[in-house]
């Protein structure tokens, strides 16, 4: 099954400048903010602005892990620099084990 993506807005008005990008494509992430919080892989990231969170900025498209809690609900999910932080390799061990 290919991964469903959540749907996007374009912004309105495209700033000269981006915010730089704190988390990279390939990078594991997981979301620290919440008890079992979910984690997965960075595998997009886009600029949005007023979508339906009503947030500008940033957000990266991180494809679930197969281990992770949600992802038996979707296979993706988009989220905030401000709430994931990146795995280390023991803290992926842990989680995937």
């Amino acid at each position: 099954m290919l991964p469903q993506i959540p749907p996007v807005a374009l912004p309105e008005v495209i700033p000269s400048e981006f915010p730089q990008q704190k988390f990279h494509l390939g990078e594991w992430v997981r979301w620290f903010q919440v008890p079992n919080g979910d984690f997965g892989r960075v595998i997009g990231v886009i600029y949005t602005q007023q979508t339906s969170c009503i947030a500008t900025g940033l957000h990266y498209l991180v494809l679930l892990d197969e281990r992770s809690p949600s992802r038996d609900t979707c296979s993706c999910d988009f989220a905030f620099s401000e709430d994931i932080e990146p795995l280390d390799n023991s803290s992926l061990e842990r989680l995937q084990g």
